[in-house]
């Protein structure tokens, strides 16, 4: 006689996580996380290029949200990067607020930039394509900051990229006042 045993079952492959399962819990830490999607596809910092990598600045009335990919370990000058940036400036944030993402007669803006040798392009939000900055946490004690973020961005060509899902946990460097 044979029998089975569930022992002798293959073994099921561990399913591959989806883009948004890539990114960081939204969590309100301090954690230093940060991620989004780029048109649907995970977005996470990897690598440094000559400063932290990913960088988070707030000093008073300046907002500064940094992440990037190097494609080159060895990069100092910054060719081979793609990076997502978040700006806000000339007004102080607070815990709870929803700032528009714009740029133009705004203070608040969102990039996508990709820097290779013989090609840069810049993709910001303006007038008609916009996001939203989210701030959820916002301690000035700690120097935590934490929210999400989405917008979209388009180039001098006209080709649009779009960030979503975007969530961010960091001890910021600075003083908020």
């Amino acid at each position: 006689m044979i029998a089975c045993n569930k022992d002798d079952e293959a073994p099921q492959p561990t399913p591959e996580p989806t883009e948004i399962e890539k990114l960081p819990p939204a969590t309100q830490t301090g954690a230093n996380k940060v991620g989004c999607l780029l048109n649907g596809r995970a977005f996470l910092p990897v690598g440094q290029s000559g400063g932290s990598n990913p960088y988070c600045g707030y000093y008073h009335d300046a907002f500064s949200l940094v992440f990037r990919i190097t494609k080159n370990e060895d990069n100092i000058t910054g060719n081979g990067t793609e990076s997502v940036a978040v700006y806000s400036s000339d007004i102080i944030l607070e815990e709870g607020m929803i700032y528009v993402l714009r740029a133009d007669n705004s203070n608040h803006s969102g990039a996508y930039r990709i820097n290779r040798i013989n090609n840069f392009q810049s993709f910001e939000t303006n007038t008609e394509y916009t996001g939203e900055l989210h701030i959820t946490k916002l301690d000035k004690e700690k120097n935590i900051i934490s929210g999400t973020f989405w917008f979209d961005a388009v180039n001098e060509q006209g080709k649009k990229v779009e960030i979503r899902e975007g969530r961010f946990d960091m001890v910021f460097e600075g003083w908020a006042g």
